[in-house]
């Protein structure tokens, strides 16, 4: 009976495996990129929108927008019960003097906005979800798969280095944190990502809730978070260039910020972590960019925002151009020696080794990826 019910889990499990993986019709995978792209590009304007909007009649236009703009700027950096409550004290009082309903259809949305990160968890679980994401994100491009040296992957204590970021880390998504073969092959996972993003990101963290199970989660980049998982052993993945490869992001050119991030290697080394380097091929092609301005948009950059005027399809700027392959590959695994308080010296060591090993990596696959010719250049 037990072997039966063991065969009858499998079964499912396999079951599930294939459907997750049968191509989702373009239009439905456009749509699944179109909500996800607006969740966590657009929430921010949204919420500036609705707050200056039922402030409005009161202040103007203009006044009002930046009155929204200051209290953001201010209510991020706050319980954000409190900042949920400021909010709804503001734009309901303001719509309630100004006796319109528009204000008051504008308040609530914005109030909501705002209690979504007010919430431990804004949505349940949803397997789903989960497993259309699986599909959709992937088989919206023209190819998308992970290769590399996957056989060499543990389960636990392994930490993937992913580049590049691009402007809204299209591979990460597909291949990586959504992506199937990557949490068969890795197993248990949590993805680190922007603290704003993952704690407060209003509509994205629809997503991200969703997204929990026994396969893993997003957590935000803290220090504190990452030594969290790192003393239980947790496999781990995330982006070290972040917002400053964003900002540098140049169409068609192969760019990673690392010269001075090395806060992942610090850690690895502390807790006795693998290190795999990840590169994915096709980031740097899924959006057009508008250069210029790059002092004020580093410097900006540094105080952890990101400035990058972009644009995928015509018809739609948001969504990522359909017609490149994003292949995404795992390299092998530098072994790390665990000390438990490395010095400047020994992270530098072993920074310069990661960084070799990422410029290997990306040597030996960018034939196989269709640029034979092309440089990665290190920032």
């Amino acid at each position: 009976r037990l072997s039966a019910m063991s065969n009858g889990h499998l079964l499912v499990s396999e079951e599930k495996s294939v459907a997750s993986q049968v191509q989702q019709p373009w239009w439905r995978c456009a749509l699944l990129w179109m909500a996800s792209g607006f969740a966590w590009v657009v929430s921010i304007p949204l919420l500036l929108f609705t707050l200056g909007g039922s402030m409005q009649p009161h202040l103007g236009w203009t006044c009002a927008v930046l009155t929204a703009v200051g209290m953001f700027a201010i209510l991020v950096q706050v319980d954000q019960r409190l900042a949920a409550g400021a909010v709804f004290l503001v734009s309901f009082s303001s719509s309630l003097a100004a006796q319109k309903i528009w204000p008051f259809f504008l308040a609530a949305v914005a109030t909501w906005l705002t209690s979504l990160n007010g919430r431990k968890r804004a949505c349940s679980p949803n397997q789903e979800l989960l497993d259309f994401q699986y599909s959709g994100y992937s088989s919206y491009h023209k190819r998308c798969e992970l290769h590399g040296a996957l056989d060499s992957i543990q389960h636990h204590r392994s930490f993937f280095a992913c580049h590049p970021h691009g402007v809204l880390s299209i591979g990460f998504i597909s291949n990586v944190c959504w992506g199937r073969k990557f949490h068969e092959v890795v197993g248990r996972c949590f993805f680190l990502i922007d603290p704003t993003l993952r704690d407060k990101g209003l509509l994205a963290k629809l997503f991200l809730d969703a997204f929990e199970g026994q396969h893993g989660g997003f957590r935000n980049t803290r220090t504190s978070t990452m030594q969290e998982l790192m003393q239980k052993g947790e496999s781990m993945a995330m982006i070290p260039g972040a917002y400053q490869e964003a900002t540098a992001f140049s169409y068609g050119r192969e760019r990673v910020a690392l010269s001075k991030r090395k806060g992942f290697v610090k850690y690895c080394l502390k807790y006795g972590y693998r290190l795999h380097p990840v590169y994915t091929f096709g980031e740097s092609e899924t959006y057009c960019t508008m250069g210029g301005f790059e002092q004020l948009r580093f410097w900006l950059n540094r105080k952890g925002i990101p400035t990058v005027a972009f644009w995928g399809l015509s018809w739609c700027p948001l969504l990522p151009r359909k017609n490149v392959e994003m292949l995404t590959f795992v390299g092998p695994a530098l072994e790390l020696p665990q000390i438990s308080d490395p010095t400047p010296e020994e992270v530098d060591k072993w920074h310069a080794k990661y960084t070799d090993a990422l410029v290997e990596l990306f040597n030996k696959h960018k034939a196989e990826a269709g640029k034979p010719t092309a440089v990665l250049e290190i920032l």
